[in-house]
């Protein structure tokens, strides 16, 4: 094995590491080298869940380090119509100041496999989050009143599937695929004023809206956009290894 391809490798599976934890971490980070050998152009898969079992915790600094725990969330106001008695009013719900935590809770989700080819390493990891917390505060207007309190939605999980081609032929990193999956369950409770019970369904209905239409999608792209930004960071940072490994050459 080149130290081109070597080096490509390490980089890419300490994306979350800084230059002291590639030191620390090169041990699981050689087993997969060492599996690694063989591979023919004829295309070699391998299963990583020690490696990964091993180094996910390198993955919670990341998750610090780019905003997404805590992940600010963006203010929404949507409409919505009431009919408390014989009348149908027009509302809103706006949500402002909102925040999700819960992204540490990470885990790896199934299996996780490599499959080389073509002087090409495709790498598919599904990590599992837990526990996550959606907090907002809230004002309904409808008929003059203006209820005012807060927000806390619980969801039990969603999976995140990165699909991520190391290409050394061009010693570049590729994200070839990125999306949620598995969505569980949402819990929503209200904290602050009591919601007359002709409000309360209502609400909770615009809210739920809210989440499956924009909330989860701009959770998607966060987290997309971190991991993309991590790869831009790990190609600049590969090229200027391999820069310096080929001027001993």
């Amino acid at each position: 094995m080149d130290k081109k391809y070597t080096a490509l490798v390490l980089a890419f599976l300490v994306a979350a590491a800084d230059a002291n934890s590639i030191i620390q971490k090169t041990q699981p980070t050689s087993k997969l080298l060492e599996a690694g050998r063989n591979w023919g152009d004829l295309g070699q898969s391998a299963t990583v869940n020690d490696y990964v079992d091993n180094t996910i915790d390198m993955i919670v600094p990341f998750i610090q380090k780019h905003g997404l725990d805590p992940m600010e969330l963006p203010d929404v106001i949507e409409g919505f119509e009431v009919r408390p008695l014989l009348i149908t009013y027009s509302a809103w719900l706006k949500i402002h100041d909102g925040y999700m935590t819960g992204l540490v809770n990470v885990s790896r989700s199934g299996d996780q496999e490599v499959n080389y080819f073509a002087k090409m390493l495709r790498v598919r990891v599904q990590l599992q989050f837990t526990d996550l917390k959606f907090i907002y505060k809230y004002l309904v207007k409808v008929m003059n009143l203006g209820p005012t309190g807060g927000i806390i939605a619980t969801l039990n999980r969603f999976r995140v599937i990165v699909d991520v081609l190391i290409d050394f032929n061009n010693d570049e990193i590729q994200l070839q695929q990125f999306r949620l999956t598995d969505i569980g369950r949402l819990r929503v409770r209200f904290t602050g004023n009591i919601l007359t019970d002709w409000l309360v369904n209502p609400v909770l209905n615009v809210f739920v809206r809210i989440f499956d239409t924009i909330i989860i999608k701009i959770v998607e792209i966060n987290i997309r956009n971190a991991a993309q930004s991590g790869i831009d960071a790990i190609n600049a940072a590969v090229k200027d290894v391999i820069n310096t490994i080929e001027s001993f050459n």
